[in-house]
């Protein structure tokens, strides 16, 4: 697969992923009209949003699993036609009853396609494009986030409210023409679903959302049944996974996930992220809409700056990623999602200038560029193909019940204290994804000692006239081996009296279509044989990281500057 296709798929992906966030907060914009027009009161009309919120939230668990057994790009356009055919139902539905059951089954469209994003993106890239990969399926989240409200308002006064569900057909049609045409079809895996199992999971998962979410009336309207529901609900989820247990990676949720540090820490990072930005919005707009009088399209119109500067920070989060690793790249971004709400508390709780809150929320903006990716990679970079899905559905949960929790607690805080306070209450909760950033694993570093045997290559770096060792690292080792990049280092063989200086290559070269990552090692002033050798390589100080050349003389050029760099710095050493 060509590397421009690989950008097409993501492309296709990332588009099916702003729809559905688009929607999101498009609909929001649209509630009022939809109950002036069907003649519901606000407590009917918020089951509008509620109803999409426990179907996307309750099967996301089950959903990853089902992509391994059935194909992951086939559940993303099952998914997506489930969806957009529900936005027709929506958009024709004669009263709020058909509009809430609509709104259900989009929901259920929107849980078996979001999981299926992330498991295809890592099949698709390896680091460290996939730190790049990564940033741009955030960036367009964070694109629709912004751009919802304005095109919602710009829809439901041009052409109504059944206008805000009929956007989504046409680009529901484009996002499936470009999976099918850039997705390719991925290998299924052989694991169970158990009718026991799948139950009892989506039970208790519905029973978590329900009491966190609370319904409007009634009994689970008050907080002490709706906090037993969740104990009950989290209870029946933990007594299915250790039922479960035996099972290994084929189980629904690999209890082995949650001996990986990288995906523990990235998915409560998350979490706590998820908490804080799926619902800072609402406080600001409604500072702005009733409080400063503004309407919804000029209120609007303040969080503007916010997405652009997401998106222009976009480029820089993969390039980050890549050098200073998933955690330094994740704490700039829950440190500015802290210091960004929190100013922004501040300036509406003192009734600052517009274009102070603006520029405030500016970092908003920024911080939502950086933070998706790192924890997101962090979660998935260590799975194997056998637990990939599962490992993507579980993140995706449990990022939404943050989602879910932090909207209850902002419509408490709402009711009972200012809008500067429930804003203030979300930079404290953020200060958790901080925590959480600081607590991811550290990068490989150079400097590792890697022990292998030499196996036969593609060939390439002995027609350009750089002969290569291609290394197999010891299963013991793998995780050892640094960060892609050119390195300087020592090779010692069996048969050798001492070390050779060497140049070490690790990664992909994109200058060569479908090449896989590999550790080669180009040995100065040797020309000999070392297939099947046992060797153990010493790599030392990093000279670049890894890009892509024009062709093979560009690439032959940076390889001989390459070399003439590492005699310098070997002679130094």
């Amino acid at each position: 697969m060509t590397p421009a296709r690989r950008w097409l798929a993501l492309g296709g992906l990332c588009l099916g992923f702003f729809m559905l966030l688009l929607d999101s907060t498009i609909v929001s914009v649209a509630l009022p009209d939809v109950g002036r027009e069907l003649g519901s009161d606000a407590s009917t009309s918020v089951w509008v949003n509620s109803a999409y919120l426990f179907a996307f939230a309750v099967p996301l668990l089950v959903a990853g699993r089902l992509g391994d057994r059935f194909g992951h790009r086939r559940v993303y356009l099952v998914g997506l036609a489930v969806f957009t055919i529900a936005s027709v139902g929506c958009a024709a539905a004669p009263g709020i009853g058909a509009l809430v059951a609509w709104r259900a089954v989009q929901g259920l469209g929107a849980a078996l396609l979001t999981p299926q994003c992330l498991t295809v993106i890592r099949s698709l890239f390896d680091p460290p494009r996939l730190a790049v990969a990564l940033a741009v399926w955030s960036a367009g989240g964070g694109a629709a986030t912004v751009a919802g409200p304005i095109v919602g308002g710009l829809l439901v006064e041009t052409w109504g409210w059944p206008s805000v569900f009929l956007v989504n057909v046409p680009v529901g049609v484009v996002t499936a023409i470009a999976v099918l045409r850039f997705v390719p079809v991925s290998p299924r895996i052989v694991v169970p679903l158990p009718v026991l199992a799948v139950t009892g999971v989506t039970a208790g998962v519905l029973a978590v959302v329900v009491g966190v979410q609370g319904t409007g009336a009634g009994l689970l309207a008050a907080p002490l049944p709706r906090a037993a529901l969740v104990v009950l609900g989290a209870g029946v989820v933990a007594v299915v996974l250790t039922v479960q247990r035996r099972a290994g990676d084929r189980a629904l949720v690999p209890l082995g996930l949650f001996r990986d540090r990288g995906f523990v820490t990235g998915s409560w990072g998350a979490t706590a992220a998820s908490f804080c930005v799926g619902s800072a919005p609402i406080p600001l707009m409604l500072d702005l809409q009733t409080e400063r009088g503004l309407g919804a399209g000029a209120a609007a119109l303040v969080l503007v700056p916010m997405g652009v500067a997401c998106l222009a920070a976009a480029p820089f989060v993969g390039r980050m990623t890549n050098t200073a690793g998933p955690r330094a790249t994740a704490t700039v971004g829950a440190v500015l999602l802290v210091v960004s709400v929190a100013v922004t508390a501040l300036l509406i709780g003192t009734g600052a200038p517009l274009w102070a809150v603006a520029s405030a929320f500016t970092g908003f903006g920024v911080a939502n560029a950086f933070v998706w990716s790192p924890f997101s990679l962090a979660a998935v970079l260590a799975a194997g193909p056998s637990t990939i899905g599962a490992a993507s559905s579980t993140f995706n949960t449990v990022k939404q019940l943050g989602a879910v929790l932090g909207s209850t607690v902002t419509a408490v805080l709402l009711a009972t204290a200012t809008d500067a306070v429930a804003l203030g209450v979300l930079a404290l909760v953020a200060v958790v994804a901080v925590v959480a950033a600081r607590s991811l694993p550290e990068p490989r570093r150079a400097g590792a000692v890697l022990t292998g045997a030499v196996v036969h290559g593609a060939g390439v770096g002995h027609g350009l006239g750089f002969p290569t060792a291609n290394l197999l690292p010891d299963a013991d080792v793998v995780r050892s081996v640094p960060a892609d990049g050119v390195y300087v280092g020592w090779l010692t063989a069996a048969t050798w009296p001492a070390a050779r200086e060497a140049l070490i290559s690790v990664g992909s070269n994109s200058t060569f279509a479908d090449r896989p990552r590999t550790v080669e090692i180009h040995v100065l002033d040797f020309d000999g044989d070392l297939y099947g050798t046992a060797v153990e390589l010493t790599v030392g100080r990093r000279i670049r990281r890894q890009r892509t050349f024009p062709g093979p003389d560009a690439l032959v050029a940076a390889m001989r500057a390459d070399e003439r760099r590492a005699r310098t710095l070997l002679a130094r050493s």
